[in-house]
């Protein structure tokens, strides 16, 4: 078993911000597509405008498909959004079209361009999708929308570090609600980057003096260091991005998605 004497942390975690890069507005009858280099880009997708023809059309049939097993209209919708919406990402940066590109699936679930070209991630939860790119290395993206729900202390005694079931364990029951978010958030980033399952054995999320989020002890599996960040995509959602700390000066960067630009 793993054992480390001090937190793990992740290199360069004192520069580790967002920046909001605001709205990337058309020009020219496109996008302006913002240069990657080496920062991660974060595009914040809103999932109740109107999905089009042309959106469904740059779906593949295994997409479609997921698509349909959800019972409620409103559920279907807002997954074909963000998988329409991610394909637009990533042709953004590909510069080829959207239905065109090759998307893939790891054993573990993790999606993947078959030429290898970018790192990226998708997560969505209720009316809105992040998406998470990056030139090279892994990265996880996670938002969850803060609401009640059931069998939270159930779920984080079953898949949480002890420290971070104390935590939860220590708190009222909405703030308990929020750092059940943050936590399940920050889990979920590290480890869709890590490319390992749920259980995430080792991974524990600490919080430091100012009360921001970090990697206190990473995943067993993990090959490579992450670094981690929180941010608020809306008022009523939290989030976290997670990425290889290939460098000191990367940046995460964010940016809104309009679908409704084509």
């Amino acid at each position: 078993m793993l054992q480390q004497a001090e937190p793990y942390l992740s290199p360069g975690r004192e520069n580790c911000k967002m920046k909001q890069s605001g709205v990337v507005l058309p020009h020219g009858g496109g996008r302006v597509v913002p240069a990657l280099g080496i920062d991660v880009h974060v595009w914040r997708v809103a999932l109740d405008a109107p999905l089009s023809q042309s959106d469904m059309a740059v779906l593949n049939p295994a997409e479609l498909t997921r698509g349909g097993r959800f019972v409620f209209e409103q559920d279907q919708r807002r997954h074909l959004a963000a998988h329409a919406g991610l394909r637009r990402v990533l042709s953004m940066y590909t510069g080829r079209a959207p239905g065109e590109l090759d998307l893939r699936e790891t054993p573990q679930g993790k999606p993947f361009l078959a030429d290898g070209r970018l790192a990226f991630n998708l997560s969505h939860s209720g009316d809105l999708a992040l998406v998470a790119v990056a030139a090279a290395g892994q990265v996880g993206v996670d938002v969850e929308r803060v609401a009640p729900r059931s069998g939270e202390m159930s779920m984080a005694r079953s898949l949480f570090a002890p420290g971070e079931i104390a935590q939860l364990e220590s708190l009222a029951p909405e703030a308990r609600r929020l750092m059940f978010c943050r936590l399940w958030t920050c889990r979920e980033a590290v480890l869709k980057a890590a490319g390992v399952g749920l259980s995430g054995v080792g991974l524990e999320i600490g919080m430091d003096g100012s009360g921001e989020a970090y990697i206190l002890s990473p995943p067993l599996e993990l090959v490579e260091p992450l670094r981690l960040i929180e941010f608020r995509p809306s008022a009523h959602h939290v989030a976290a991005v997670a990425w290889s700390a290939r460098s000191p000066q990367v940046v995460a960067r964010r940016f809104d998605f309009d679908l409704g630009l084509r």
